[in-house]
């Protein structure tokens, strides 16, 4: 039965899911999901598959792994439908049900999509995290929701809602219902959202920038792999494998690209000149000291023997190793 609320400003109207393709906003959904996303009816575990083939899927991924059209939210409140009205914020353009309990998915379109690394900045993306935090902290939707798949609003398993909202919103627009903060990254483990992928971003970016011109893309991109998985382990809600595909390519495209060898070998000729015209030339001198604190000799005879600081010995590596 198709039921009819009316609020003071908006509509919820619940629809026919198995009738989407006529259906404008869900019809747009589908059009927005990747060629191959992640789908399951199944939670504990999920798989890739053309998109007309994983719309008959009772979880699906939302977005493409660069591109983020939509934000989604997970409200586990018997009174989800609501909670936008609530708490006075903009409706969603979809709200997908769980029948049994009323917990419910919300999904906000972006009028202008998030391209996430493909000019390799973080800004869009932190940006981008920063409404995502403000928005679930407003709605009480669940912290620990990764948003790699939602209730699929095209699947009979689950009550879909369309709200009435416009086609879409731009991030400034949900900005104006928002106490915002500026993006700060936290801890791998405790990180959230969008928050995931600007902080592997930023660890592989900064491991591959040194070794860049000392290896081609495609050496590259299986070292940052490698880096990417081992840092992904950290989290709570790891980045789907795909997430973390289209983040390394988009750090090894940028590291390999000529005018970036090119910067960054001069740039790095002229750190390393400005240190020798300061320091001099203390390579000899580095070794010399590595070797007289391994065989036990106390940093502040070294530093008296070479004519250097102990600051400036710990700053070469001899430091006391930990109990």
């Amino acid at each position: 039965m198709v039921q009819n609320w009316n609020t003071l400003v908006y509509a919820i109207k619940q629809i026919d899911p198995t009738d989407w393709q006529n259906v404008s906003t869900l019809a747009q959904f589908y059009e927005d999901l990747a060629t191959n996303p992640y789908c399951t009816n199944d939670k504990g575990f999920s798989h890739i598959r053309s998109k007309s083939h994983a719309i008959k899927h009772a979880y699906i991924q939302p977005n493409h792994p660069e591109i983020i059209k939509w934000l989604v939210f997970d409200i586990d409140n018997p009174q989800a439908l609501f909670a936008f009205h609530d708490n006075d914020l903009p409706p969603p353009q979809v709200i997908i049900k769980n029948p049994e309990n009323g917990h419910a998915h919300y999904a906000y379109r972006l009028t202008k999509p998030v391209d996430k690394w493909r000019k390799a900045s973080t800004k869009p993306v932190e940006y981008l995290a920063s409404v995502q935090k403000a928005l679930r902290l407003a709605l009480g939707a669940d912290k620990g929701y990764s948003g790699n798949l939602i209730k699929n609003p095209c699947h009979n398993l689950h009550e879909v809602y369309i709200t009435g909202a416009k086609p879409s919103y731009t991030l400034a627009e949900l900005t104006e219902y928002l106490e915002l903060e500026p993006y700060q990254q936290q801890e791998p483990a405790n990180d959230e959202g969008y928050g995931r992928n600007v902080n592997v971003f930023n660890h592989v970016r900064h491991q591959a920038y040194p070794m860049a011109q000392d290896h081609s893309y495609k050496e590259l991109e299986r070292i940052l792999t490698a880096i990417a998985e081992a840092y992904n382990q950290r989290f709570d809600i790891p980045l789907f494998p795909n997430e973390l595909k289209h983040i390394v390519r988009s750090i090894a495209r940028y590291c390999t690209r000529k005018d970036f060898t090119a910067s960054h070998k001069a740039f790095s000729e002229r750190q390393r000149a400005r240190v020798t015209k300061r320091w001099g030339d203390n390579t000899d001198k580095q070794k010399q000291a590595l070797e007289m604190y391994q065989n036990g000799v106390k940093k502040t005879v070294i530093s008296k023997e070479l004519g250097v600081t102990t600051k400036t010995l710990t700053r070469w590596g001899l430091r006391a190793k930990k109990k």
